[in-house]
């Protein structure tokens, strides 16, 4: 059997999850993004995210993956599973660690790193309108230090 785009191994793995009609609001100091939810694939994560709304999300620059920011406390979810996990995130998703109970949004250019090796991520949204607004304050995470995000419905 031949294979098409949309059954290939990676797009099924990386891919396919991203899918879903859940809307939210990311917000920082005088500005906002809106975010699509992956509540279709990945229904765990997010309906455990959706029950907490509004989160607030202190974060800090990440030092070993790349463009991104991540929570500095754990948050309890509920959700211990790593429902469709991936290293390799893109611009603009928000992701959870449910092993450490950290929240990220990558920025640009980024791969879920520890000191000691890959990690992986759980997906649940994606920065769909505000991600050139974000950019800027997150890069500056990583000079001016701590910051707060709010996640909320939309």
């Amino acid at each position: 059997m031949r294979e098409t785009s949309d059954t290939w191994y990676w797009e099924k793995t990386w891919s396919d999850f991203r899918r879903g009609t859940a809307r939210a609001v990311l917000r920082w100091p005088g500005q906002e993004a809106r975010v699509a939810i992956f509540d279709e694939g990945v229904p765990v994560t997010t309906a455990a995210i959706l029950a907490r709304l509004p989160i607030e999300i202190p974060v800090v620059h990440v030092a070993w993956s790349g463009d991104m920011v991540m929570s500095t406390r754990a948050f309890d979810i509920g959700v211990a599973d790593q429902e469709h996990h991936v290293r390799l995130v893109r611009p603009g998703d928000l992701a959870f660690d449910p092993k450490f109970g950290e929240f990220t949004v990558t920025y640009g250019t980024a791969e879920a790193r520890l000191p000691s090796g890959p990690n992986t991520l759980v997906v649940f949204g994606r920065i769909e309108d505000g991600l050139e607004r974000f950019v800027a304050w997150a890069r500056a995470r990583r000079f001016e230090g701590l910051g707060t995000l709010t996640l909320a419905r939309d």
